[in-house]
């Protein structure tokens, strides 16, 4: 029986070798062919392909159905964009529907109907798309969820749908439309059943709509933001160009031109036909100018100055308050912009221009917080701010920061009750953190801002002050779930920290803290984004940034953290960054805890036990088999009991 074990294992550990040499044998082939076609393609021997009979050129669509040769393809579509041969591949990619493919590669903009197409199709996704970029149902293997919320969806979407004016505004005009058309049914359906006996069969379908319009705003809003972003590449003109190309679309601009309905209430109102109303509609366009020459300047790198926040708080002396929030929350880069002119490096010096950018934002918080109540039954579980106290406490969040910068550490508390009557800055910090979203999101740009600084990983403050930011970010995530992909993003800034003169022990205590804080974090929603970011810091800084000792730390923690049952995705990203050469190295070393070596054998036998394994394709399967080879062979299984 035992020989026949034996025999049964030479078999498996043969076949599996087979596989892998089979493996790296087929993509060496194919990295010699990418590179031939590549560096000896031209467009005449591509255009005597598209004379070819259909049996002479069935090649071509095997290689477009094939993911392996429609890469290819696509990237020689994006450097022979006059090829008639790669204007039929790229259209038949598209029309198969592999509109991922593309806009992970290239820039459609050239292609208008494929650009189209591919819209058509990345909006149906995001409206189905889990926030963390996975959702049953929904092909979407090639998003990387390390670049934010629903992974690289946004962000194939702000480089592709901002690469030229026309294709921003046509990307603008059909989400204005789409939301627009998805309103007017989702108030269909809202009298519907206020008129039945509210037992429809579709009582799930008004939710999902609702989910995919906040999730459409959004976009609309990053799309907004990608062209006012300010940026170091090109011309001042060019920049300025985009700017008002992305204004100029805005109802900032178009308000003010659109002529009224006359069937409109309040019609003549806008006409101006009395001077209090003509006054009214004076404000109202003053703050829409004040607003624009906010968004330029923060596009611009510039700071606001104290006539444009004069201008912005002039609609309040017409009367209401709230066009002022409700018009910042629709542009949320201003709001950005004042949080930045308040917390970042290049925050504005004068007090009384400081207090009305806090005002403004108090306005925005007020804004959302109406916006909120009128969407909950119970408009009494959202707590309403008030203005005045809210922009002194933004104001006094503000100047605390800037006093820690100056300081050799501070005190995080995670107690509001013990901070009251409390002289620490580090405390009353703390305590307007938990309190108020608008406040943390202001502290996390000004720890992003300044822990990305040049000088300030050489300070004499550094080894003592960089463990308090970090245990205040870990704070401000524990009760602001939508701030946690900040908190990632300051965490990876503190792992590229390298300073010779700090002994390796304190440096290494501070990057073992910002890996604490990433273990946190998958456990609370971000697993794919940590596995991803780590995996980019392995493929980009290499072992500068993340030694073999911080990997040994992290994996140990994962080894800790995960459990079954386990999804694909999870599967996919943690295995893929257990097969990084680093990470193989860190795992089969001596240094590692003997008592975790079963435990990645036991975590890759449970991938392959995932219920969706059934579902993976040919890459997911060789990913697994490479996994056991390496991880759960029997010299290393006897190696593990050996321990």
């Amino acid at each position: 029986a035992a020989s026949a074990s034996s025999d049964g294992n030479d078999v498996d550990v043969a076949n599996r070798l087979f596989r892998e040499g089979a493996d790296a044998a087929r993509t060496a082939a194919e990295d010699v062919v990418n590179r031939l076609a590549k560096e000896r393609f031209t467009a005449d021997g591509g255009d005597a392909m598209i004379k070819l009979s259909k049996k002479e050129a069935a090649f071509i669509d095997r290689m477009i159905r094939s993911a392996r040769w429609r890469k290819l393809l696509i990237d020689l579509s994006a450097t022979n964009k006059d090829s008639k041969l790669f204007m039929y591949c790229l259209q038949s990619i598209s029309n198969l529907g592999f509109h991922r493919d593309i806009a992970n590669r290239i820039d459609q903009s050239d292609y208008f109907g494929v650009f189209r197409s591919m819209l058509q199709s990345e909006l149906a996704i995001a409206g189905r798309v889990a926030v963390d970029g996975y959702a049953g149902g929904v092909v979407v293997d090639s998003i990387d969820t390390a670049v934010g919320p629903m992974g690289s969806i946004v962000a194939d979407l702000r480089r592709t749908c901002t690469s030229t004016s026309y294709t921003y505004l046509y990307a603008m005009e059909v989400l204005g439309e789409l939301l627009s058309k998805s309103k007017e049914a989702l108030s269909l359906l809202a009298k519907e059943e206020e008129g039945g006996d509210g037992k429809s069969s579709n009582h799930h379908y008004p939710e999902s709509l609702r989910r995919a319009i906040r999730k459409w705003e959004r976009l609309r809003e990053e799309l907004e933001d990608e062209m006012l972003k300010p940026t170091k590449t090109g011309t001042t003109f060019q920049r300025k160009r985009r700017i008002d190309v992305c204004l100029t679309m805005s109802d900032l601009f178009q308000r003010k031109r659109r002529r009224p309905d006359p069937r409109e209430e309040g019609a003549s109102s806008r006409n101006g036909t009395c001077s209090a109303n003509a006054s009214h509609g004076d404000l109202a366009d003053t703050l829409d100018s004040a607003l624009s020459q906010l968004l330029t300047r923060n596009s611009l790198g510039n700071q606001i100055d104290k006539e444009i926040a004069e201008n912005m708080l002039k609609y309040a002396y017409g009367g209401s308050t709230d066009r002022i929030g409700d018009l910042l929350t629709k542009h949320p880069t201003a709001i950005t912009a004042l949080l930045r002119n308040l917390f970042g490096s290049k925050r504005v010096r004068q007090l009384e221009t400081r207090l009305k950018c806090a005002r403004l934002v108090a306005l925005a918080v007020a804004a959302s917080e109406r916006m909120a109540r009128s969407s909950v039954d119970d408009p009494a579980e959202v707590e309403e701010s008030d203005e005045d106290v809210l922009s002194q406490v933004i104001l006094k969040a503000s100047q605390s920061c800037e006093q820690l910068e100056n300081h050799v550490s501070f005190t995080v508390l995670d107690s509001v009750e013990d901070a009251e009557g409390s002289s620490s800055v580090g405390r009353q910090l703390s305590a307007m953190c938990i309190r108020h979203s608008v406040v943390a999101h202001g502290v996390l740009i000004w720890a992003k801002e300044l822990a990305g600084g040049s000088d300030f990983v050489t300070t004499a403050s550094y080894p003592t002050i960089s463990p308090c930011i970090l245990s205040l970010a870990r704070l401000i995530c524990r009760y602001h779930p939508l701030t946690r992909h900040s908190v990632l993003e300051v965490s990876l800034i503190f792992m590229g920290h390298s300073n010779r003169e700090i002994s390796h022990r304190k440096m290494q205590s501070i990057k073992e803290q910002c890996l604490r804080l990433m273990l946190w974090l998958t456990t609370q929603g971000l697993s794919l984004a940590v596995l991803s970011a780590v995996q980019n810091k392995l493929e980009k800084g290499g072992s500068s940034e993340m030694d073999s000792a911080n990997l040994r730390y992290f994996l140990s923690g994962i080894l800790e953290i995960v459990q079954p049952p386990y999804s694909l995705a999870l599967a996919r990203a943690l295995g893929t960054l257990m097969m990084k050469r680093p990470c193989v190295d860190a795992l089969q070393s001596k240094h590692f805890e003997a008592s975790k070596q079963g435990l990645i054998a036991k975590l890759v036998n449970q991938f392959e036990a995932t219920g969706d394994f059934q579902k993976a394709g040919e890459e997911d399967k060789s990913l697994i088999s490479m996994l056991t080879s390496t991880y759960c062979s029997p010299k290393k299984n006897q190696s593990s009991l050996c321990h």
